[in-house]
């Protein structure tokens, strides 16, 4: 009888233990489920996306050009992330304008040659889903947007003939320059948007404007 008995206390020890495993076991797969759906939950509600995540290169259709002529400048952005995002348009939908997308020359010695600007005035957007509508470019992950840039090189004091780098810049959204109010909209669109700044360059080559 004693024998039964214990035998009878340690199968219910065992079955207790073993409910505990399982009751312990679900636990933590419940944690770990809320942990990767909040997880999941912040990613969908990131307002901005990183430079990394957009690709972005320049090229002309010739290596020489002659001083003084206009530059015909392709550029292509590209989403290079899992996910849709906005890139965006060559200039700001604001008032005054400026630009999102900027190119300059750089001689043999490092020395850069930047042109200015003067963004156009004519009443910018009310709202900024209306300026994000003109501004904003949404790409799916692996689409690409195409333009051109033109650098007319009789705008830059100084470029002799000679090997040239072009070098641009595609700038992204900055957080900081739109207000919680701005930003509560931006939060309500369908996905983030750039920041940051990315860099590209190509080389040509200046030749004397009469040859």
């Amino acid at each position: 009888m004693r024998n039964r008995s214990l035998g009878g206390i340690i199968q219910l020890r065992i079955g207790s233990a073993n409910k505990k495993m399982r009751c312990r076991a679900s636990f933590l797969h419940v944690g770990i489920s809320c942990v990767l759906l909040a997880a999941s939950l912040l990613a969908q509600k990131e307002t901005f996306a990183p430079a990394s995540d957009v690709s972005f290169g320049i090229s002309t259709d010739r290596g020489r050009y002659r001083a003084g002529e206009l530059i015909s400048l392709k550029y292509r952005i590209r989403n290079i992330s899992n996910a849709p995002l906005y890139v965006p348009r060559e200039w700001e939908a604001t008032c005054p304008a400026s630009p999102h997308l900027w190119a300059w020359f750089e001689d043999s010695s490092g020395k850069h040659f930047v042109p200015g600007y003067a963004g156009s005035c004519t009443g910018g957007p009310k709202t900024i889903s209306e300026r994000m509508s003109k501004e904003a470019v949404l790409l799916k992950p692996g689409e690409h947007l195409d333009g051109t840039f033109r650098l007319d090189t009789k705008l830059f004091g100084g470029l002799k003939p000679g090997a040239w780098r072009i070098e641009a810049a595609l700038s992204g959204w900055a957080e900081e320059k739109f207000s919680d109010a701005e930003r509560s909209e931006l939060t309500q669109m369908a996905s983030p948007f750039m920041r940051g700044e990315i860099p590209a360059s190509t080389r040509i080559t200046l030749t004397a404007s009469g040859k």
